[in-house]
């Protein structure tokens, strides 16, 4: 067992200060229910302890070509997240921040979108379903059924 499950850690705070910098914090935008845990994040990050969602400054080449900041990071981006080792990265299962149970570093984006992210289709579902299938994506949103079946 890693140490990073042993302390399981309360916040992102908790995890910059007694880890150090370089952590991949997922947050999937619209999680109302963790809606705390991105206080914290946001709070951490007006401290300039971390960076919110570093992709929304980049080309898509940029997203897919990025390289670690020194200082942490909060994403969605599976490109992003493939670039921190699984150590690095931190999720939130029942409440809590955990690593994920497979290694993030160099792995798929699709295995990425599917076991973290909890998207199990990478087609996009307005396209696949027709507004249908946005209405149903937005409940899922809602109701926080994002939740990967390996965790």
């Amino acid at each position: 067992m890693s140490v990073h499950n042993i302390l399981k850690p309360k916040s992102a705070r908790q995890i910059i200060e007694t880890l150090s910098e370089g952590n991949c914090f997922v947050y999937m935008q619209g999680n109302d229910v963790d809606i705390e845990k991105y206080y914290d994040l946001v709070r951490a990050s007006k401290d300039d302890m971390l960076i919110l969602y570093p992709e929304r400054a980049m080309t898509f080449t940029d997203a897919v070509c990025y390289r670690p900041f020194v200082k942490s990071v909060v994403t969605e981006n599976p490109w992003v997240i493939s670039c921190y080792d699984k150590r690095k990265v931190w999720v939130i299962r029942n409440g809590n921040w955990e690593n994920p149970n497979d290694q993030t570093y160099g792995c798929s984006v699709n295995i990425i979108t599917s076991n973290i992210l909890g998207c199990h289709n990478t087609i996009p579902m307005g396209i696949a379903e027709g507004s249908y299938g946005i209405e149903r994506f937005k409940e899922k949103i809602k109701n926080n059924e994002f939740k990967s079946d390996r965790y």
